[in-house]
């Protein structure tokens, strides 16, 4: 990963910083959220202010939001400022993704705390990094696909204490409640697009636990090798089953 001029020069930290953070807070017994941004957190940002619907791509709903949404934006945006590590992407090369993000946050004046690139999830999945820090705390998995890549995670050695499904940022009010009110754990994974930049910060000030926006590398837990031709693949296959009478799963 590395470092850009964007947002306003801040240092874009390594994987082995955003470790030795998370290594403090087991140390510790401390809280610790961490979020990520990139496409579909720009357009839930940007949506009917920097930006008309009709320029929204479909699959931001596939990745928990359903535009316009003042809630979800507002909810985003007090995210952004309290998240402790809050990765950002650094890809110039779309205008949907590092400028559009840019931009946003300048219209909206929030200036996350400490910044990483919004691809660690990946840095941290690579090599088990993360999975060996862990060790043995109680983890619980949530997303869209957490029932289905609990026992994949598990093999990884994660003492994985509870998986919960989250579909999109209307059912975060019910798995919130579904956590505080579950089995006791350390750690929380959150896979589960655009609603897991607002869970995490939400579950660190409330259990005191380590919450990590885990993104698609719950994809690559359940089919290894996963890549952006697989993504759009899996994003349309969501679509279908939306229409009526589409396959549910």
């Amino acid at each position: 990963m590395k470092k850009t001029g964007l947002y306003k020069g801040k240092k874009i930290h390594p994987v082995n910083h955003v470790l030795e953070k998370i290594r403090a807070a087991l140390a510790t017994g401390g809280s610790l959220s961490l979020i990520r941004l990139a496409s579909g957190e720009a357009f839930t940002l940007a949506h009917g202010v920097l930006l008309p619907l009709n320029r929204i791509p479909w699959w931001v709903e596939y990745a928990g939001v359903k535009l316009p949404n003042e809630p979800a934006r507002q909810a985003l945006l007090s995210a952004l400022r309290t998240a402790d590590i809050t990765g950002l992407s650094t890809d110039c090369k779309h205008w949907e993704s590092a400028p559009l993000l840019e931009q946003a946050l300048s219209y909206f004046r929030v200036e996350p705390y400490w910044l990483t690139d919004s691809t660690i999830n990946w840095h941290l999945h690579y090599y088990d990094r993360l999975y060996r820090l862990l060790g043995k705390e109680p983890t619980v998995l949530v997303g869209r696909l957490a029932p289905a890549a609990a026992g994949r995670l598990r093999r990884k050695g994660v003492n994985l204490v509870d998986a919960v499904p989250l579909e999109g940022f209307a059912d975060l009010p019910r798995v919130e409640e579904t956590l505080l009110n579950g089995a006791f754990f350390r750690v929380a994974l959150v896979a589960a697009g655009i609603p897991a930049a607002i869970l995490c910060p939400r579950l660190a000030r409330k259990t005191g636990c380590i919450a990590i926006d885990y993104g698609h590398v719950i994809n690559d837990l359940l089919h290894p090798g996963f890549c952006i031709k697989n993504l759009d693949r899996e994003k349309q296959r969501w679509r279908e089953r939306q229409k009526p009478g589409g396959e549910r799963s």
